[in-house]
């Protein structure tokens, strides 16, 4: 429920909550937010290796070529900068199929290091 509707983790300290959970099941032990924090992080890892896996298969299985584009943008403050590296293929169908890769994280005035990093998310991949 936590994940599902990115509720705080400070949630489960709340009084009414816990209550709620009692009224529900009086057996339930509310565990605390550190144990929710390790077990999102858990679920967050598996999926993280659950999409590479996948993407990996479909890349090997793909046809076509692969176009990857790059996407950069700023925060408010104009020193934070993200980089989205994406992949664009068609399928077998002949749709056009678009795939986040990943999110980088890139200084803005080092152009260099979001090269780098650009590089290193391609190549697990035989891009």
């Amino acid at each position: 429920m936590i994940i599902l509707h990115e509720y705080p983790l400070s949630m489960v300290d709340h009084e009414g909550f816990r209550e709620y959970s009692n009224s529900l099941q009086p057996l339930f032990k509310v565990v605390t937010r550190n144990n929710i924090r390790s077990d999102i992080f858990k679920i967050f890892e598996d999926e993280k290796k659950k999409k590479k896996k996948k993407t990996m298969k479909l890349f090997e299985c793909n046809k076509s070529r692969i176009a990857i584009t790059t996407d950069l943008c700023t925060a408010n403050n104009q020193k934070r900068g993200y980089m989205t590296l994406t992949a664009h293929y068609i399928d077998d169908s002949w749709t056009l199929k678009t795939r986040v890769m990943r999110y980088i994280y890139a200084f803005v005035y080092s152009f260099l290091r979001t090269i780098i990093g650009l590089y290193n998310s391609c190549s697990p991949c035989n891009l």
